[in-house]
């Protein structure tokens, strides 16, 4: 599949994602514009590529009659991925978290900015953060030994998380290995001191069962058990995600210090809502 191929087949799912609100905020409250965007979703890859309009998005500005302008979660992590990824281009450090409030440049600037041009790669990140918009949680009955036993879990829960995919048969697993990848480096991109807190100081060898027995600093882990998660995941996550979390990692970090914990609080729970 070719670059041209590659941006029609991202650009029919975004059609997917985006309501006609998403689209009258995109074209800038024009109504006669919204059929062209339906019928050519690729024009909406070309204007959230636009500084303006992606700004506009994320700054939540009101419509003409003054009223609050509803538009999806996905429309609004669209618009700060695009935007990260704009802002990447011609850069030769990015910043990198190395504690709470410490940033150091790392000299990887071309390539995260390659990494971030690539629209399978943009749509992932959307999809991914827009998913923890709501988190899913629940209850399943494991057997083992002693007999069935009731099992707790939530997305974000990651060691209870891999309990229940293990559960599942193994022609059954590949949804639930995308979405303990997706945990794992959404915990390390935006919301590193939690997972830090949670995991670390041996709390990461709950998950041995599936990370494997590690040692290091928790964001590094949590990158290896995205990628091992991934692979496992099957064609759901692009090749340059399993190849490469560390850089996916890395983009969902700009786009949190950027655009979300200005506006949210400081834990999971607050920018997941």
């Amino acid at each position: 599949m070719d670059d041209g191929d590659t941006r029609e087949v991202v650009a029919r799912r975004y059609g997917e994602h985006l309501t006609d609100a998403d689209l009258l905020a995109l074209c800038g409250d024009r109504p006669d514009q919204v059929p062209a965007l339906r019928r050519h979703p690729v024009l909406v890859l070309d204007l959230l590529d636009r500084t303006p309009v992606a700004d506009a998005v994320l700054r939540a500005d009101h419509d003409r009659a003054g009223r609050f302008r509803h538009v999806s979660p996905f429309l609004v992590f669209a618009a700060a991925v695009h935007r990260v990824a704009g802002a990447l281009v011609g850069r030769t450090h990015v910043p990198d978290r190395t504690a709470p409030r410490s940033r150091v440049p790392v000299f990887d600037g071309p390539v995260l900015a390659a990494f971030a041009a690539d629209p399978a790669h943009r749509l992932f990140l959307a999809e991914l953060l827009a998913s923890y918009a709501r988190l899913a949680s629940g209850v399943v009955w494991r057997r083992d030994p002693q007999g069935p036993r009731r099992l707790r879990w939530d997305e974000l829960d990651l060691p209870a998380l891999a309990e229940v995919v293990l559960a599942l048969p193994e022609d059954q697993r590949a949804g639930g290995w995308r979405r303990l990848g997706d945990g794992a480096l959404f915990l390390a991109g935006v919301f590193p001191e939690y997972a830090e807190r949670t995991y670390g100081y041996g709390g990461l060898t709950r998950l041995a069962p599936v990370a494997g027995p590690r040692e290091g600093p928790v964001t590094e882990l949590l990158e290896a058990l995205a990628g091992r998660a991934y692979a496992r995941a099957g064609a759901a996550v692009p090749p340059g995600v399993v190849e490469s979390p560390h850089a996916a990692r890395r983009v969902l970090a700009l786009v949190a210090d950027h655009h979300l914990h200005a506006q949210a609080g400081s834990g999971p729970a607050a920018g997941a809502r």
